[in-house]
Order: structure tokens, then C-alpha cells, then sequence
């Protein structure tokens, strides 16, 4: 090879640098990195709060929704019961009720005891006779134990005499509230079976009594 040869190549390959020179310049140079996150600076005073509490007033303004209860009927109240009262006491002039003639209460048998009578029938006039079941009735009753003392217990036991004085149908009418004072009451009916015969001049055939017992322990 010529010396002419290699100046010519040498020159060709100078230009062919110089080109790749010039395109490599034209290129931006990219230099990989961190990624880059953008921050904005804010003063300390400008940082947002949270909204302030309402005040008193605006509390009381703020409209409370109406609440209705399913049951429109509410909630029952149960008033207590009263207690009972006292027993009051007997009246001596109180007679059983009964639709005919009456003996009011009086002293009879034993000490604390007292006897009261009415019948059913309206046309029935004979006092005496009356007198003589209250007096039979008294001396077969006997105070029961157990009573308080200035306590005063009544009962009533209805039956029936027939004509010739036997008694029937006996039954409590009335209960005194002590169970012992109503069993002592029927028992004293029925141990004053037979009673005297009705009276001649009353024309049923049987004669309903209401007989009351009233008793006070001494």
C-alpha cells in the first residue's frame, strides 16, 4: 500500500469519527436517578384544624328529632292496693238481713256471745219462738280457742226447721274470716237439732233462719 493510500484512509476514518462525534452530541445525556416527589412548603400558622366545638347557644339551637314509642298506649302503672280496714265494732241493734221479722243481737250463752235472728217468711208473728232457737242455739256454742282478746268475729249459718223442729239444709251464709269461729258456729246448729216444733198458727210448712253469731274474747 501507498503512502497515499493509508493518509486517504486515515482522513476517511477521521471524518467518520467526527460524524459519529456530532450525532452523539445532538442526543440529551440521561442519568438515571431517585424518583423525585414534589413537596410543598406551608407555614405553621396556615396548617388546617379541626372545626371548632359548638358553642352553649348553638348546642341548645340544634334541633333534637321526636322520638315516639311503638306503644302508643305507654307503660301501665298498677295502683297498690289499700289495706283493708279494721274490723269495725258490733252494733247491738244490727240484726242477719233477712226479708221477715228480726231479733236484734243480744247477750246470750257464753260470756262475749251474741245472737241475732231473721226469718224468710214476712207474715211470721211469733217472737217467742225465736227466742226459744236463739237460747237452744246459744247453750250448744262454745268460744273457740284461739281468738285475740277485744277482737271482734261474726258469722252467719242459715237453715232451715221444719214443722215439727227438725233442722236441715244448714249451711255458712256469712263467714267470719276465721275458720275455726265458722266450724264452732255450724257445729252449734247442728247440735241443736230437733228445735222446738213451729207454732201452730204459722201456716208453712217450714220456717228458713239466718243466725247470726257475734263474739268478742273478754
Amino acid at each position: 500500500m501507498t503512502r497515499s493510500a493509508l493518509t486517504g484512509s486515515a482522513m476517511v476514518h477521521v471524518a467518520l469519527l467526527a460524524v459519529v462525534f456530532a450525532v452523539r452530541q445532538g442526543e440529551p445525556l440521561i442519568v438515571p436517578g431517585p424518583d423525585v416527589v414534589q413537596v410543598a412548603l406551608i407555614e405553621p400558622g396556615a396548617m388546617p384544624r379541626g372545626e371548632p366545638a359548638p358553642a352553649p347557644a348553638e348546642k341548645a339551637a340544634m334541633k333534637v328529632p321526636d322520638i315516639k314509642p311503638e306503644n302508643a298506649e305507654g307503660v301501665k302503672l298498677v295502683r297498690p292496693r289499700k289495706p283493708a280496714k279494721p274490723a269495725q265494732p258490733v252494733s247491738e241493734e244490727a240484726a242477719p238481713p233477712a226479708s221477715g221479722p228480726a231479733l236484734p243481737y243480744a247477750r246470750v250463752g257464753s260470756a262475749g256471745l251474741s245472737g241475732g235472728l231473721a226469718v224468710d217468711a214476712r207474715d211470721f208473728e211469733f217472737t217467742y219462738y225465736l227466742m226459744l232457737i236463739r237460747n237452744k242455739v246459744a247453750q250448744n256454742w262454745a268460744p273457740p280457742a284461739g281468738l285475740e282478746s277485744g277482737r271482734p268475729v261474726r258469722a252467719v249459718v242459715y237453715f232451715r226447721v221444719g214443722r215439727s223442729g227438725g233442722v236441715s239444709a244448714i249451711r255458712l251464709e256469712s263467714g267470719s274470716g276465721v275458720e275455726f269461729f265458722d266450724r264452732a258456729s255450724l257445729r252449734a246448729v247442728t247440735l241443736s237439732d230437733p228445735l222446738p216444733p213451729l207454732p201452730l198458727g204459722f201456716p208453712g210448712s217450714d220456717l228458713g233462719i239466718h243466725f247470726g253469731f257475734d263474739y268478742t274474747r273478754p
